[in-house]
């Protein structure tokens, strides 16, 4: 009981380290859009471009060492991910956000980026569900046919663009939402592993039969892992498509 009790206050440790640390999101944000202004100023475009990139990339990179490197799951499927987070944020950005009315595009935007993480996360639960009962080759066999479905499926529906890609999203990512989100990302990221959940994930990673024998509902975290790390390839999937103005499904190949 008082391990338990222990245990259950690490947990809630960790989302009041969040919670009490909230305001120095305020100071972040005016830091970094002073520095979106002022790298705009200074540096070449080129150069912007390649940090805004680098930064959607952190936050897949980051979200995929949630599977692989903590709760160690060998998902080779990221990348679908981040299409369907992508295409359904352009979606309603694109059919929807007018709607909203003038005036209401960075309403539209955040909105649709966290439609874009939800839809993510839903096809995450919806793979990994079955998935992630298997282990070793086949988890990764099986992810990375699961990625290639979701491509092929985009590249199939004509209301995403089909064959000729997404054109005409709003360009609304910049460098400051972008890094907003990449520290977003890997404070929440920080503060799970040092959980009691997070050191659930861990215990699965070293050894799964042996954390199932001690009690860990090891299938409920690796799908838990799993649908946490695919709504963040979701998200970076919304700012991918705002940045570029363009999505296509040549993007979130295998490679």
């Amino acid at each position: 009981m008082a391990r338990a009790e222990r245990g259950g206050g690490t947990g809630g440790g960790a989302a009041r380290r969040i919670l009490t640390s909230a305001w120095l999101w305020v100071p972040a944000a005016l830091l970094l859009f002073g520095l979106e202004k002022g790298l705009a100023a200074a540096l070449n475009p080129y150069v912007v471009r390649i940090l805004i990139l680098s930064g959607i990339n952190i936050i897949l990179a980051v979200s995929l060492n949630l599977i692989n490197g903590f709760t160690g799951q060998f998902s080779l499927g990221h990348a679908g991910f981040m299409a369907v987070g992508g295409y359904a944020a352009a979606a309603f950005d694109v059919y929807v956000g007018p709607s909203l009315g003038p005036g209401m595009g960075l309403a539209a935007f955040l909105i649709s980026l966290v439609i874009g993480a939800i839809a993510a996360a839903a096809a995450g639960l919806l793979i990994g569900i079955p998935t992630l009962r298997l282990r070793g080759d086949y988890l990764a066999i099986a992810t990375l046919g699961f990625g290639e479905i979701i491509r092929v499926l985009i590249l199939n529906l004509e209301f995403l663009g089909g064959a000729r890609g997404f054109p005409n999203i709003p360009a609304r990512a910049n460098f400051f939402w972008v890094y907003l989100a990449v520290a977003g990302c890997v404070v929440f990221h920080a503060n799970l592993i040092r959980s009691r959940h997070g050191r659930a994930l861990l215990a699965i990673r070293d050894d799964e039969i042996a954390a199932e024998s001690l009690g860990v509902p090891t299938t409920r975290y690796k799908v838990t892992a799993f649908v946490i790390g695919s709504a963040f390839a979701g998200l970076a999937g919304g700012l991918f498509g705002h940045y570029l103005m363009y999505l296509h499904t040549n993007s979130f190949t295998f490679m």
